[in-house]
């Protein structure tokens, strides 16, 4: 039997620290709480104990690493026990949490169990409970409750002037003795006095970047990592080089005079990572907070500098998924008579073999037809094979279901009946050597029958592929086997992303490729 213990702190409740809440969440005490109820339970003695833990991340969201790997590794039958602290750090969105524990773990029979809301799935009045389904809304209300007083806490501390960046600035370092104060780091200071000296004396930004690459340089990103022990920093590549956003950025960043800057972006949505832009007039602007990198003539100088220089805007949708195959760059869309893309980083280093030419928008739009109709007909004809293959393998679904219901019955009165003997046991009425063999004997007939289940209901996954409905992949794809042109539901709905190659090479990914891949495959055996 495989235990896994799921443990989950978000960055709300850190935040807040009201009522020794953090204290009480923290990693370490619910590892130390679920340690102990397994120790006390002697239905799970002997388990294989795993442990998923996400540290940082809001319960609103199921895009979490850790949980996802819990619930591949639950949908593969490796685990069959999910213990957590409550429910609300399994997840604090009322109908993901609810739709797991009343029919996912019960359809894989997997055993849920939340040690201080009192829930195990062992005992059915659980599982759809109208305490468990009020809890679980109680947690998703108190989400947003929590993120709206979190907001709320920030931006009064940020009014104040402190510093409320996850990391801090390039070209400082937080305050040991003050938190939320930063502090001039001299080497990385020394870089952005340079930048915008150079810009301020005519450079361009590309012109800048290359010169900085050329000197071999560290990026923020390599300094950060050369000189502390902090490796989470999101980046296309490892091999990092100076850009023009990278000189942009600095440039354009008030804080380097010594203000502190809050609120340029908002997410707009609890618990997902998506963003927008708001506009500075909304900025928190915070002057003299910290000693300043640059004067503010030199600043102005160098903002000066950059005047014809147009920042270019934050493309969205489609255009943003022109990749260059060389450095992993979006490549720039070019508005004219017959746009086109082109990468920017050759500019500003010769590392890359990146594509040089201009990549004419039509050729890739071309491109993206050829192979949305080539990607649909062959959903189309796999569905058509997969139908014909069905009717041969399986003729009757209804058996199929009939069977897997008898073997979620047996399985059930099982775990009835080991649930009986624990309480024989607790009860003295049978002995504890009495009651392990029992237990280990139901637990074979369990993983057994768990197996037949998984076996069934795979055939019946199959079975049903052969009815097609509004949801089947062929439908969804039928309608651009003839498509004569992009639209918006394609770029944005079905298009993951398309990379570029010297000689104007293309690779297509889109978002469906890896289930068409799956049926194809079940398709040819």
């Amino acid at each position: 039997m495989t235990v896994a213990k799921y443990l989950r702190l978000s960055s709300e409740d850190a935040d807040l620290r009201q009522s020794g809440r953090e204290e009480s969440n923290s990693i370490v005490n619910q590892r130390n709480l679920l340690d102990a109820f397994i120790e006390r339970t002697p239905d799970l003695s002997g388990a294989k104990i795993l442990e998923f833990c996400d540290d940082g991340w809001s319960g609103k969201s199921f895009e979490r690493p850790a949980v996802k790997e819990l619930l591949e590794q639950t949908k593969q039958g490796l685990i069959h026990c999910i213990i957590v602290k409550d429910m609300s750090r399994f997840g604090r969105d009322y109908l993901t949490v609810g739709n797991y524990v009343s029919r996912v773990f019960p359809f894989l029979g997997v055993r849920f169990i939340a040690v201080n809301d009192g829930i195990d799935s062992i005992r059915p009045k659980d599982i759809d409970s109208l305490d468990t389904s009020f809890k679980a809304l109680l947690y998703d209300l108190y989400s947003r409750d929590l993120s709206r007083k979190t907001r709320s806490a920030r931006r009064f501390r940020a009014q104040k002037g402190e510093y409320l960046g996850a990391r801090p600035l390039y070209g400082y370092v937080k305050d040991p003795e003050r938190k939320n104060h930063l502090i001039i780091d001299p080497p990385a200071a020394e870089i952005v006095r340079r930048i915008f000296a150079m810009v301020g004396g005519g450079m361009s930004i590309a012109e800048t970047a290359r010169a900085l690459n050329q000197q071999q340089i560290p990026t923020p990103m390599q300094y950060k990592t050369a000189t502390s022990t902090f490796v989470n920093w999101h980046c296309i590549s490892k091999e990092n080089f100076w850009t023009e956003a990278a000189i942009l950025r600095i440039i354009r960043d008030e804080q380097y005079t010594g203000s502190t800057v809050y609120g340029r972006r908002y997410y707009d949505i609890i618990g997902q990572s998506h963003s927008v832009k708001v506009s500075k007039k909304d900025w928190i602007i915070v002057p003299d907070v910290h000693e300043p990198i640059v004067s503010r003539e030199d600043f102005d100088r160098a903002q000066a500098a950059l005047k014809e220089y147009k920042e270019r805007d934050v493309v969205t949708g489609p255009k943003t998924k022109v990749r260059c195959g060389g450095c992993g760059h979006a490549m720039e869309r070019k508005k004219a008579k017959e746009p086109y893309y082109i990468c920017r980083t050759p500019g500003v280093t010769d590392r890359f073999p990146c594509p040089r030419e201009k990549i004419p928008e039509q050729e890739i739009h071309a491109a993206l037809l050829d192979s949305l109709r080539s990607m649909a007909q062959m959903a189309v004809d796999v569905d058509k094979l997969l139908k014909e293959q069905q009717k041969e393998k399986t003729r009757d679904i209804t058996a199929l279901r009939r069977n897997l219901s008898d073997l979620q019955e047996q399985l059930s009165q099982l775990k009835r009946q080991t649930k009986s003997h624990y309480e024989a046991f607790a009860l003295g009425e049978v002995g504890k050597e009495a009651y392990l063999a029992a237990k280990a004997a139901s637990r074979q007939k369990e993983e057994t029958l768990s197996e037949q289940i998984t076996k069934v209901g795979l055939v019946l996954e199959q079975a049903q592929l052969a009815d097609s409905n509004e949801d089947g992949l062929a439908v969804r794809l039928q309608p651009y086997l003839d498509a004569e042109q992009l639209t918006e539901d394609i770029l944005d709905g079905l298009l993951e992303q398309v990379l570029v190659f010297p000689g104007v090479g293309l690779e297509i990914r889109w978002k469906f490729q890896d289930e068409l891949e799956r049926l194809r495959k079940m398709a040819i055996g």
